[in-house]
This record gives structure tokens, sequence and C-alpha cells, in this order.
């Protein structure tokens, strides 16, 4: 989840806590969720403005295809203190960066110093994020592709989805039926 939606898994504990101590007699009848945040929780937007959204018009999305996606972070924001290649930059303050080190980890601590040490232009750091960002998607696009041209497939992922998930939830409400003593 985003860090933004850390209050609703804190109320979501708190119920599931909640229910477990008047209902499940030191059983843990409904599972108390953990959050699951990476190591980038919130990602600014292209326009280093705000959180990346829709609404803003500053998002890249799995259905970007190459030139879009090049075209976008061609224009994201950086370090607004550096005027020449050769300027020393910022990493800290700059929108790239943080797209390199959500989407292109294994090279974030070398793509900080050559910044910083202004070996590397602002340029020629996008190329390098949009390369690995147009890597990170191609294969998400490939499959969009198939199951847009294959929409029976989808149809049957669905049901077969929402079944399971009926027999899973009938099973659980039984047990919450059970310890609460409510007639079946």
């Amino acid at each position: 989840v985003g860090e933004d939606q850390l209050p609703h898994m804190e109320l979501a504990r708190k119920i599931a806590r909640r229910f477990n101590a008047l209902y499940g007699n030191g059983r843990e009848i409904i599972k108390v969720p953990q959050e699951l945040i990476s190591a980038s929780p919130r990602i600014a937007g292209l326009d280093g403005a705000a959180k990346m959204g829709k609404s803003a018009n500053n998002a890249l999305y799995l259905s970007d295809g190459r030139e879009t996606v090049f075209t976008k972070i061609k224009a994201a924001v950086t370090d607004p203190n550096r005027i020449r290649r050769t300027d020393r930059g910022n990493p800290d303050v700059c929108t790239v960066s943080q797209y390199h080190k959500a989407f292109n980890p294994e090279e974030y601590d070398e793509v900080c110093a050559s910044c910083r040490n202004g070996a590397v232009g602002c340029a020629a750091c996008k190329e390098r994020l949009a390369e690995r960002v147009d890597a990170l998607l191609a294969p998400i696009r490939a499959r969009r592709s198939y199951y847009e041209a294959h929409q029976d497939a989808v149809r049957e992922l669905i049901a077969a989805g929402s079944e399971k998930a009926a027999r899973i939830g009938a099973r659980k409400m039984e047990q919450v039926k059970a310890a609460m003593h409510i007639a079946l």
C-alpha cells in the first residue's frame, strides 16, 4: 500500500483485533492485516509538485507506449539550480532521481554520484531512466495487448476469480457466524 492508505490499514487492524478479542476465545478468526510498503511509498509526479496522479496529469501509465514514456520523462522536473551539464547537481531535490530510486535501484547510487559530480547531464539521466522504465513496461504492455485481443479469456479469469473469492468468503463468514453464535 501507499503511505496514504496507512490510516485505513490501522482501522482494519483495530476492527480485526476487537472482533478477535470479543469472539475468538484466544484464536484469530479474522486475520489482522499488516501493511507492505515499498522502498518508494510515495512518488512525486513528473512535475515535481505533487503526488503522481491521473487528475494532476503528471503520471506515467502502464499503457504508455515507448514514445510517450520518453516524452513524459524528458519533460520531468530536475534540480532547478543545475543550468549546465557540468554543474554539480543535487539528486535530493530532483524528481528524476526519485524515479531512478524506484525504477532503477541497482544504478541509483551511480546516478546520484554522477549528478553530484556533474559527470552526466539531466538529459542523459532522463534518457537512462526512460530506457529503464520502458524496459519495465514493455512486458506489461505486451500482456495488456494480448488481453485486449482476447476479451473472452479476461471474462473467464474474472469469473473464476469471483467464484474462488466467493468460496473463500463463504467459508470465512461461516467461521465468523460460528464464533458469534449466530444460527447458520
